[in-house]
């Protein structure tokens, strides 16, 4: 419900609290997190202390962090339970009191009578059972409402004045009332009063608040629009118009909006313009420089090409926007002037020249330089490309070997974020090609979670290439995640890995992308390390394949496969799972297999000899399956795992008469290992599938 309509829907009978903390401007990254904090620490507190809460909504502005919330009027009865002695030592053989039991009556204050007895583990014990008087809400408040703010955390926090409590910035006013009056309390020498503050420019003199219905209108009133929700709408009309007047579209850019949100208490958007010949430069160098320096909005035209426009988001109202708007133009083309020297001084230096710079660079102490990184990313996009996509080595070679000198370039020292993107602009410029140019644009995809993934064949080379090398070799310096730390987003980079592989449908398996990676360090133990690198892989395929709609159990079924098989195959296995569990006859077949996986041995065995065999349905379990080895096998190789399932679904009925018929436990030891040969001939055959013993 929005903040204001749930204000306005109070009614006569719940009690309301709002607590208002006004501080100075707090960074906008921090805020949206907060008020989450916010309300879910206000959540626990009241319910730690038995007051039931009917609603509650948390938000902020720059300025201040608001909590509305409607609170039963007190505590809900409260009722502990104290545990005694056992109940074979409170009382004697004839069933009287001993003096435990009087002991602990009269500590807790009651009557023998009134004590029960409970059971605990293996025994009985006595229990008494508190009633405490309920209090209040509004007697309890002035002790709540500073140790809900204390619970506030920051990603940085300040301390000011001589004290030693910290928060984001410092607080100059709390406002706390609780129907409508006022919760007297005081935190760090600031004492909560019935007032708050308007904008700091438009209406910056203190006025009082008198009851929480009208809190939020008075706020606007003084050009404050506390709903987040509300400053966004406005933000996205308001600019969605200024737009539409010059036939153009806002970029979208929900990360920029949220922050410009929290930027501002009173949004007022504002269309700018800038001289069309900035436009010659590339479309990311300009939208970087307005979303990322100045927190503009950029423009296009219906075909997606970029205009020369702009909308900028003001704290202030309409009547400034004429000043807002010249401010903002001319503070942009000076951005765009520092922009245009870069890039123009970039492009007189072709990619291969600044490959000696690299040697300059150190990417890490015990890893080299960032040239020394280029030449493992070259050698592993060398042997992905022709082991795999029937890449020219030529082309793979170039690619990784001009895909860091973007990192030296002047624009991307200003604008890191642009790294790979420029490169594939200067690609272009050097005569490079297009191919070249959009593998180095698309080198570091995925970026994150949700994000695309490359296009180009050349361009999921690199990719690979660049992130089997930085997972490799700092697994091999012993910098593994651990627990949340995780420094080098290692356990991202192997999703993207994962991801690539199963999209371009890769040929390679897992550990000889590994070993290639790990070729050029000389390292002991590298076995060691390997084995870390394919556990770590099987953990992200695991997540990645339950986010994905695979059930755990069949996920389980098939990571053994994960180390000496393409990723696109374990996922076509657990494709057939999910088809095969939809089809008749399942719960049959699976029962079957179990019975194998139950009885097999783990150790080796010695062929089956047919000699051996005594029983008719040994002797027709035996024919059936090798019947069906060679199909199954040929399908398994051609990835037709459903058509492999359905043909071993055909030895459920001989399965089921060997173990009905026959006894495997024969006194003849070789007649018995001989039945376990059989049973495991089986259980290998089924493993080339799937581990169907893990599903349930």
């Amino acid at each position: 419900m929005p903040l204001k309509k749930a204000a306005a829907n109070i009614v006569e009978d719940k009690h309301q609290l709002l607590l208002e903390i006004g501080t100075e401007e707090v960074p906008a990254r921090f805020l949206p997190e907060t008020i989450e904090k916010l309300k879910s620490n206000a959540e626990k507190l009241f319910s730690d202390f038995a007051i039931g809460v009917t609603s509650i909504h948390s938000c902020a502005t720059p300025r201040r962090l608001a909590l509305i919330a409607e609170l039963n009027a007190s505590q809900n009865s409260l009722a502990r339970e104290i545990w005694g002695p056992p109940v074979n030592v409170a009382f004697d053989a004839a069933g009287k009191p001993t003096k435990a039991a009087e002991a602990f009556a009269k500590t807790n204050g009651i009557a023998l009578s009134d004590i029960s007895q409970k059971e605990k583990g293996k025994g009985k014990y006595l229990v008494a059972v508190i009633k405490e008087e309920a209090k209040t809400t509004e007697s309890l408040l002035p002790e709540l409402l500073p140790k809900l703010i204390i619970t506030l955390h920051f990603p940085k926090s300040m301390r000011w004045g001589n004290g030693d409590f910290r928060f984001a910035r410092p607080i100059h006013w709390v406002l706390a009332l609780f129907d409508n009056k006022r919760v007297s309390f005081e935190i760090e020498g600031i004492k909560s009063t019935g007032m708050t503050r308007g904008h700091r420019f438009l209406a910056p003199a203190p006025f009082e608040v008198k009851d929480c219905k009208t809190y939020i209108n008075l706020l606007k009133n003084n050009f404050v629009l506390l709903d987040p929700e509300e400053r966004s709408r406005v933000i996205t009309e308001a600019s969605h118009k200024l737009a539409a007047s010059v036939n153009a579209s806002v970029i979208n850019d929900p990360d920029l909006l949220q922050h410009v949100v929290y930027l501002t208490e009173y949004p007022t958007p504002v269309l700018g313009t800038f001289s069309d010949s900035y436009l010659a430069l590339p479309k990311e160098l300009l939208t970087t420089v307005m979303r990322g320096h100045q927190k503009y909005f950029a423009l296009e035209d219906p075909q997606g090409k970029l205009l020369n426009y702009f909308i900028a988001v003001s704290n202030t109202t309409p009547n400034n926007a004429e000043n807002v708007k010249k401010g903002a133009e001319r503070v942009l083309r000076a951005r765009f002037e520092d922009a245009r020297f870069y890039y123009e001084e970039d492009v007189k230096v072709p990619l291969r020249e600044r490959l000696e710079g690299l040697k300059k660079v150190v990417y890490h102490e015990k890893l080299g330089t960032l040239y020394d990184k280029t030449l493992r990313i070259a050698a592993i996009a060398e042997y992905i490309g022709s082991q795999s996509f029937k890449e020219p080595k030529k082309d793979a070679n170039t690619a990784a070997m001009m895909s860091k000198a973007d990192l030296i370039s002047g624009v991307v020292r200003e604008f890191p974020e642009l790294q790979g993107i420029m490169g594939s602009y200067y690609a272009l410029e050097e005569g490079l090609g297009e191919k070249i140019s959009r593998a180095l644009a698309e080198q570091y995809l995925p970026a994150y979670s949700g994000d695309r993934l490359p296009e180009t064949r050349l361009g999921s080379i690199l990719s690979l290439s660049d992130k089997l090398d930085n997972v490799a070799s700092f697994f091999m310096l012993g910098l593994s995640p651990s627990g949340s730390e995780d420094p080098f987003a290692l356990r991202r980079q192997t999703i993207g890995i994962i991801s690539i592989l199963m999209n371009t449908k890769c040929p390679l398996s897992l550990s000889s992308l590994l070993k290639k990676a790990l070729h050029p360090f000389t390292i002991k133990e590298k076995e060691r390390v390997m084995d870390s690198l394919v556990k770590f892989f099987e953990q992200r395929a695991d997540a990645l394949f339950q986010t994905n709609g695979y059930t755990q159990d069949a996920v389980s079924s098939v990571l053994h496969f994960v180390k000496n098989e393409p990723f696109f195959a374990v996922k076509e296995r657990l494709d057939s799972l999910k088809k095969f569990r939809e089809s008749e006859g399942p719960d049959v077949f699976l029962l079957a297999q179990k019975r194998i996986n139950n009885i097999a041995p783990k150790g080796p065995l010695p062929d089956v000899d047919e000699s051996l065999f005594v029983h008719e349905e040994e002797k027709t379990l035996f024919r059936d399956t090798a019947a069906r080895s060679a199909k199954v096998k040929s399908l398994v190789a051609k990835h037709l795992y459903f058509d492999a399932i359905k043909v071993l679904q055909e030895l459920t009925g001989p399965i089921n008469v060997f173990f009905d018929k026959v006894l495997i436990m024969d006194k003849n030891e070789a007649v018995k290992q001989n039945r376990f040969a059989l049973i495991k001939t089986i259980q290998q055959l089924a493993l080339q599938i799937a581990d169907f013993s893990k599903l349930s």
